[in-house]
């Protein structure tokens, strides 16, 4: 690593540096809100020198268990994977923590906001550089408790919440605030609740997978002559163990049925928001899934295994059915996530929540790319499709951390988050608009921009697995519906936000016209528009280091173009740009040219509007679950007030009473029956006693008389039974 210094330091700096932020607070506010950016970009650089490590055979190890019967050590993974998201989570963690600066420059808790940033970032890497599962796992939970006390950080706003124009009237008692604190504390929550649910599925796998591995290492899991993956196997829990780490993706990167807590986690500040859905958190669950497939496909190679390796069974000889039932799963979820969570965008108001629903989507095709690869391993394909996932990753990244900064300059300057509350923009903010801009054209997938390369590689592996089975021919089309839908909420988004009319009540009540944020906002927004659009040439870079390709740069460079343009890549790309003509047409027409009525191309009846207000509550699988939860604690509080007062307490308290009435009976039979018996029995004796007191008169005489008496009472007795008289 740079000048030497210990691995461990990239942890260290921002995990125990969180602890100093609040510290530094006392002495000084400026290098206080500087501080996060001070550590992290320090971080970074570190982060960025582990490129010279790649290659290395020799694990940073440090001890942390050593029990009888039980070691674990402490080890940092530097392999493609590991390298590739903690330079892609540092940087953009120390481009989030310079724009802070200016974001939360007046907030009056920046000690909590900065010491909880710092540390969410500490987590992400922890996570992702730990060779051992436990320490990963840590790394995952301080995520989890970091999401909760920032998305919920505005817990104490005491005014209303902003009414939704476009909405419709909650009606579940969950859903309805008396005040914008409450709502944040209620998303907050559901964050962390949520994800819980994955991370306790999660935690069972690991201990599943320790149990018939004997490590939490994953290098050990990668080791083809451990055995675990055949014994598994046998016993028919590998899916299954698999599928429980999986949950734990799914809960943090809100794949469906789990994928309902990203919305909501928009009550943060922007900066937060930017923060989960481009450098951390929700990318947790997408690497995790990534880290299991290459240790999955590592672990079944047959090339390095010795023939005489006793358990071995290669991947092949396991059942086609088994082996690639696990990817299938994933691909099918990450498909219907993306398409499903898409189409919510395209009616959503609220700026930051159509961007949420767009990391949804996005995150869907990480997965679904992860599970195609999956399924492609068997054929000798893993690498590029696997490779396709990656690059993604890195894309949506850095253009979803442009998209949420540049929608929190929006919102601080308008002073709503609702985009109909918005419009005409685009003459205020003229920098915003260029850089957001940028970011909806990489969303969407419109070349050169990085998400063009990217999603479309992604659909292009679909579609191989399309031309050979039936679920490829379901993922496909999913992966192209989404494609259309993204681009539509896309050009609406921006014709929203940035074109038509400017309503003039809120310039009146605010009494400012809207403009670009300064320059600590401005710049990172600029760093990631630049590599937003030549990540085309940053991208055969990535593909040398992830996958180890030995072909040059330039030879890379061209490849990713031809494969557009010529057989079999041309059919999907072809595909493609139909989809996104199908999708960006009709909301060109809608949002940008007729651009002055945009909100009112929804009749208000017909099939047309019983979609809308179907996507609008979003497949109601949202209110599903709060219908759920409210039947719930309507059981219980039924159960109290029926069941547990007036039953079980009515039991409890005839039982009381009928105890205290027998203990009454027993008390009177105890003290007049058995009392009495005993005091009668002492009584006699003790008259008995005095009595035997008279007969102990002291005089000699008595005593020769009784004895005489008795020695003639004997005679007597004794003439009489030998028969004398």
């Amino acid at each position: 690593m740079l000048f030497g210094l210990p691995y461990y330091l990239i942890l260290v700096i921002p995990l125990a540096g969180s602890l100093f932020v609040p510290v530094v607070g006392r002495f000084n506010e400026k290098l206080r809100d500087w501080t996060p950016a001070i550590l992290m970009g320090i971080t970074m650089a570190l982060c960025w020198s582990l490129i010279l490590d790649l290659g290395t055979t020799t694990m940073p190890h440090y001890e942390w268990l050593n029990l009888p019967g039980l070691y674990v050590p402490f080890e940092m993974l530097l392999d493609p994977l590991s390298i590739i998201m903690a330079i892609l989570s540092s940087t953009l963690c120390f481009l989030i923590y310079v724009y802070s600066t200016e974001y939360m420059a007046h907030d009056e808790d920046r000690d909590r906001f900065h010491f909880l940033m710092l540390l969410f970032g500490g987590g992400m890497l922890t996570l992702v550089l730990s060779n051992n599962l436990l320490i990963a796992f840590i790394g995952w939970e301080i995520m989890g408790i970091c999401s909760y006390g920032l998305i919920g950080f505005w817990n104490d706003k005491r005014n209303k919440p902003e009414v939704d124009p476009l909405g419709y009237e909650q009606t579940n008692p969950l859903l309805q605030f008396e005040t914008e604190g409450e709502q944040n504390t209620h998303s907050g929550t559901k964050a962390f609740i949520v994800t819980r649910v994955g991370d306790a599925l999660m935690l069972g796998g690991i201990l599943l997978l320790f149990t018939f591995s004997g490590s939490f290492l994953f290098t050990d899991l990668a080791d083809p002559t451990n055995g675990w993956w055949s014994t598994m196997a046998g016993w028919g829990l590998l899916v299954p163990a698999l599928l429980l780490i999986f949950a734990g993706a799914i809960g943090k990167s809100a794949q469906a049925p789990l994928q309902i807590w990203l919305p909501e986690a928009m009550a943060g500040p922007t900066a937060v928001s930017a923060l989960i859905h481009a450098a951390t958190m929700v990318k947790a669950g997408v690497y995790m899934s990534a880290r299991f497939l290459v240790t999955i496909v590592d672990a079944t190679t047959t090339t390095a295994v010795p023939e005489h390796v006793a358990g071995y069974v290669p991947l092949q000889a396991l059942g086609i059915e088994m082996a690639i039932s696990f990817f299938i799963i994933v691909a099918v979820i990450g498909a219907i996530t993306a398409f499903m969570t898409a189409t919510m965008g395209m009616v959503s108001n609220e700026l930051k929540q159509v961007l949420a629903f767009s990391t949804l989507s996005q995150l869907g095709y990480m997965i679904l790319a992860l599970g195609t690869s999956g399924i492609l391993a068997l054929d000798g394909h893993f690498e590029h499709a696997y490779l396709s996932g990656v690059l993604h990753v890195v894309a949506h990244g850095a253009f979803k951390a442009l998209l949420f900064l540049a929608a929190g300059g929006v919102i601080h300057s308008v002073h709503t988050k609702y985009m109909s509350n918005m419009g005409g923009l685009k003459g205020y903010m003229k920098w915003t608009y260029r850089v957001m801009l940028i970011g909806v054209l990489a969303l969407a997938g419109i070349p050169p921009m990085s998400g063009f390369w990217s999603k479309d590689s992604i659909i292009e592996y679909t579609y191989e697995l399309a031309t050979h089975s039936t679920v490829g021919i379901f993922l496909f089309v999913l992966a192209v519906g989404a494609a259309a839908c993204t681009i539509f909420y896309s050009i609406r988004l921006m014709g929203m936000v940035f074109h038509g009319p400017r309503p003039e009540h809120h310039d009146e009540e605010h009494h400012e016209e809207p403009h670009d944020p300064g320059p600590a906002m401005m710049v990172p927004l600029f760093i990631l528009a630049a590599f937003t659009v030549i990540a085309f040439a940053v991208f055969p870079l990535i593909q040398q280091i992830a996958i180890n390709d030995t072909h040059t740069w330039a030879e890379i460079l061209v490849e990713m173009i031809m494969v557009k343009i010529t057989m079999p890549g041309l059919v999907p790309f072809a595909i493609t740009i139909g989809a996104l003509l199908l999708g960006g047409i009709p909301a060109y027409m809608m949002y940008i040219k007729n651009a002055d009525t945009p909100n009112t191309r929804i009749l208000e009846k017909g099939v047309l509007r019983k979609v809308y207000t179907f996507l609008q509550h979003r497949w109601y699988i949202n209110e599903f679950y709060y219908w759920l939860v409210n039947k719930f604690l309507r059981f219980a509080d039924l159960w109290r007030t029926k069941v547990d007062e007036k039953i079980i307490d009515g039991i409890d308290y005839k039982s009381a009473d009928a105890a205290i009435a027998i203990s009454t009976k027993v008390r009177w039979f105890d003290d007049n029956v058995i009392d009495g018996f005993a005091e009668g029995i002492s009584t006699s004796a003790v008259e008995a006693s005095e009595a035997g007191k008279k007969s102990q008169t002291g005089l000699i005489n008595d005593y020769v008389g009784v004895v005489i008496f008795g020695i003639g009472l004997m005679v007597l007795v004794a003439l009489l039974s030998w028969g004398v008289i």
